[in-house]
């Protein structure tokens, strides 16, 4: 992520929590079907953030510990549930005149909350888990350069410093502890530019250093045995390619051209990619399908995205799009290359659009489609008929994908995000 854009990131992230303040704290929130085998956790209208799902009632996990009224409160960003499902992350952010921010681990019961971090001299942008459960990544904004640390939730107030540069992007291996930190942009353009690969246990051991090229965000193989990236190391064609862990060898897969992101299938099985269009770094063109086993690419004509993600299924994507006429708008589009909008076009909050800038970085840690793939979450302004955004406060919404429905209203709220986990349904 570049450091303009994070310092700009960081400041709206200030500004919106100024504009907390003057807000209500009251939550008035809607109830989930009481059969709904998922949950989700949201930041509502009065910056606490909130669990709903299952059989019960939204219950609030945080507190700001002060008048909703005043900056000396706590206001909470990026919620994400652990891997395990035993504990929610968030930051809290003091806006006063010492502004201060922690990293919070929120348990299952709702009851204790853990402080595993504080600092005054960065802001945080945001965080991952280990998919142990067991650590948090969490990149830092200091005053010239960004630092991706990595605390231990089982030793609050310990962290350490795992590297450092701008731009930066991670991501931890789903099956091992293992996590591969993008640095410095591209190889071709800039010396000090790296991919590294470490193995985080007892000791931090770095096992690879590979060249990267033109993208942003490594994306690891559901089995955790690849880590798909672009190559800068042939002359000046930059390849897809994929490390294999277990003998450190590099498969070449197919010539890629431009800034590039991607995601790997739940299924393993493809590989969706997307270069940036010339001078806009947070639009795409389109979708390409990468068959990993094959290297066959198949070109999805659907125009230009802004973002995309992965159903569990592996049979469809979710894009995000600028509408023709205002606003964004969500669709569904199937691997054969059908597309079908989902709902009115609407118009995001402030931070569904810096997620929507780094999806590729969010999209593992902060599912915004349900585990069990039939409903995708957002936080945002539905327009009116006439292509007119609703005034009022942000609100959290809910959107079917399999069946031809309204977008049910959740919360007020400015981001939510589901447990990854398919829970059962109460009986």
């Amino acid at each position: 992520m570049a450091v303009e854009s994070l310092v700009v990131s960081f400041a709206i992230t200030l500004h919106m929590l100024s504009q907390l303040c003057g807000r209500g704290a009251g939550a008035e929130v809607e109830k989930l079907k009481e059969e709904d085998p998922c949950r989700l956790v949201y930041v509502g209208d009065d910056g606490d953030v909130y669990e709903i799902g299952a059989d019960h009632d939204p219950r609030r996990l945080t507190w700001g510990w002060a008048d909703s009224f005043t900056a000396d409160r706590l206001y909470y960003v990026w919620p994400a549930y652990s891997p395990d499902g035993s504990h929610v992350a968030c930051f809290g952010v003091r806006s006063g005149h010492m502004p201060e921010a922690g990293l919070y681990a929120v348990a299952d019961d709702g009851v204790r909350m853990h402080e595993i971090w504080r600092m005054q001299e960065a802001a945080p942008v945001c965080e991952s888990w280990s998919p142990d459960s067991d650590h948090i990544a969490l990149l830092l904004q200091g005053e010239d350069e960004l630092a991706l640390e990595i605390a231990d939730i089982r030793n609050p107030g310990k962290t350490f410093t795992l590297e450092r540069g701008a731009p930066l992007f991670w991501a931890w291996s789903p099956k091992d502890s293992y996590i591969a930190v993008h640095t410095g942009g591209s190889g071709s353009l800039y010396s000090d530019a790296r991919l590294r690969v470490f193995r985080i246990e007892d000791d931090c051991e770095e096992v690879a250093r590979l060249n990267p090229g033109e993208f942003r965000t490594p994306t690891w193989s559901p089995e955790g045995d690849r880590l798909a990236y672009v190559d800068a190391s042939h002359d000046k064609q930059e390849l897809l390619a994929f490390y294999r862990v277990d003998d450190g060898v590099g498969e070449i897969v197919c010539p890629v051209e431009g800034q590039t992101v991607m995601m790997w299938s739940p299924d393993g099985r493809t590989l969706a990619l997307s270069q940036a269009l010339g001078d806009s770094p947070h639009l795409y063109q389109g979708i390409t399908l990468v068959d990993v086993a094959t290297g066959r690419t198949t070109d999805l004509e659907i125009g230009e995205v802004a973002s995309f993600f992965w159903s569990p299924c592996s049979k469809r994507l979710v894009t995000m799009a600028f509408d023709e006429c205002s606003g964004m708008q969500w669709s569904v589009v199937d691997v054969g290359g059908d597309t079908q909008r989902l709902g009115k076009s609407f118009y995001p909050s402030r931070d569904l659009v810096y997620f929507c800038w780094f999806f590729d970085q969010f999209a593992c840690s902060h599912p915004l489609i349900s585990p069990d793939g039939s409903r995708l979450v957002f936080a945002g302004h539905m327009t009116e008929p006439s292509s007119e955004r609703l005034d009022g406060q942000s609100q959290v919404y809910v959107a079917s994908l399999e069946e031809e429905r309204p977008v049910e209203r959740v919360a007020a709220g400015h981001f939510a995000c589901w447990d990854a986990r398919v829970r059962e349904s109460p009986t």
